[in-house]
């Protein structure tokens, strides 16, 4: 499996230095979408939009999405509304709020009809990004896996992992590219303590580090390794 382009986005105020992959605009506006749509979504679902955009410009791969949270603003809402007697609940919010909403806009925009699957692991999301890419690659060349995840909410402030500021990376990746890097799955110690969950800047950094050190995830562990160099560039 070979990583063969990606993209990012990372709504940070204060970051200054970033690989240009990586869009750090806190506020970002999915151009391709429109205006009706794109004011449906939230920043994290415009940015996820931009990256699919950017990465598929013709729009004829299968994508698969993770989220740990998906967009738990949205779903507070709709518990506040809930408790409120005489406020209704909006069924365009709810729409918005289960898991595979952003995928469901974004194939609205492009009339896309390819595979699109929302995942969901406790966790485990790249892991699972992996190993659902591995079984697409198996019949098909190229697909995008797209991670994304927002800030917690105030009510969630301290309860559960959140990264810091919301953010989003999508990966290209393909079957046979032999001049992209390869994406290797190495085993971790089976008798450590449960290790930490990677959320969408820590794979970010990974990226920008041209994967230097491997990501450690809960179940193994990821290492970027360089296409080897051809005789031309030897000589």
């Amino acid at each position: 499996m070979r990583l063969t382009d990606w993209r990012a986005w990372q709504a940070s105020a204060t970051r200054t230095t970033h690989d240009g992959r990586t869009d750090i605009t806190p506020s970002p506006r999915a151009e391709q979408v429109p205006a009706m749509l794109r004011r449906r979504l939230s920043p994290v679902g415009q940015a996820c939009c931009k990256l699919l955009f950017t990465l598929d410009p013709e729009g004829d791969l299968p994508i698969i999405h993770a989220s740990r949270h998906g967009d738990t603003s949205k779903i507070l809402a709709l518990l506040d509304s809930a408790t409120q007697p005489q406020e209704a609940l909006s069924p365009a919010r709810f729409s918005l709020s289960v898991h595979n909403a952003i995928l469901g806009m974004y194939s609205i925009t492009r009339q896309s009809h390819q595979p699109l699957e929302a995942l969901a692991a406790c966790g485990d999301e790249f892991d699972a990004l992996m190993s659902e890419a591995l079984g697409y690659l198996g019949e098909r060349e190229e697909v995008i896996v797209l991670f994304s995840d927002i800030a917690a909410p105030e009510a969630f402030q301290h309860h559960g992992d959140y990264p810091e500021h919301a953010s989003a990376v999508a990966m290209r990746l393909s079957r046979t590219s032999p001049e992209a890097p390869r994406l290797a799955a190495l085993p971790v110690d089976a008798e450590e303590p449960a290790r930490h969950a990677p959320t969408p800047i820590e794979v970010i950094e990974w990226l920008e580090a041209a994967g230097r050190t491997p990501l450690v995830c809960r179940r193994q562990a990821w290492q970027l390794n360089s296409p080897p160099a051809t005789d031309a560039a030897l000589q």
